[in-house]
């Protein structure tokens, strides 16, 4: 693609308008966020039916201009985003989109954007995929991550589980982590009740 576009990844189709209704963050300010990285864009194209959770959970950031994700989990990024398509929302660059600060390769406008060119993508993770063979993609896949790091990622969903009180208020992450993290959840039952 042109660097003359930001890009913004959604699950939504005919999006002419990209509009501010995020919240930059630690402010109060409504944003749309967009990047220069395409890999990283395709990361927010999130199903909330096919993942049965309608909050974004990204395990990724970008480094070096390389988009990078983590699994905490086996085969995370195939169970999100295998058969899942979505849309690339291409905008062209100007003086309402700035830098958020301390991020690499995120940028955010205040004002709505249009949406300049449109790009369909049939399979989020095969598209990955293909970004991850051109070396603009790199997968931290849990499967191929030592035992002790499997251990330290089980352990730190584990102590998130315990932290917010096994989500008991909250019903559709309860829900999310029991069923995709159950490994850890197992942990975190096991932890608290050795207190």
């Amino acid at each position: 693609m042109s660097e003359k576009y930001f890009y913004h990844g959604s699950i939504q189709a005919d999006i002419t308008k990209l509009k501010a209704s995020s919240l930059l963050h630690e402010t109060n300010k409504k944003v749309v966020y967009l990047t220069d990285n395409i890999p990283y864009a395709l990361l927010y194209i999130w199903n909330g039916k096919h993942n049965n959770y309608d909050r974004k959970f990204v395990t990724g950031w970008i480094k070096n201009k390389i988009a990078c994700y983590e699994e905490i989990f086996p085969n995370q990024l195939e169970i999100f985003y295998k058969n899942v398509s979505g849309y690339l929302y291409c905008a062209e660059k100007n003086s309402d989109i700035s830098a958020v600060n301390g991020r690499e390769s995120m940028y955010y406008s205040e004002t709505d954007i249009v949406a300049d060119r449109t790009i369909y993508i049939s399979d989020i993770y095969q598209e990955l995929m293909k970004y991850e063979t051109a070396g603009k993609f790199r997968l931290f896949r849990f499967n191929e991550q030592s035992k002790e790091s499997q251990n330290k990622l089980i352990d730190k969903s584990a102590d998130i589980i315990i932290s917010s009180n096994f989500f008991k208020t909250d019903e559709a992450k309860l829900n999310f982590y029991k069923k995709y993290f159950s490994e850890a959840w197992e942990r975190a039952n096991v932890k608290y009740n050795q207190k």
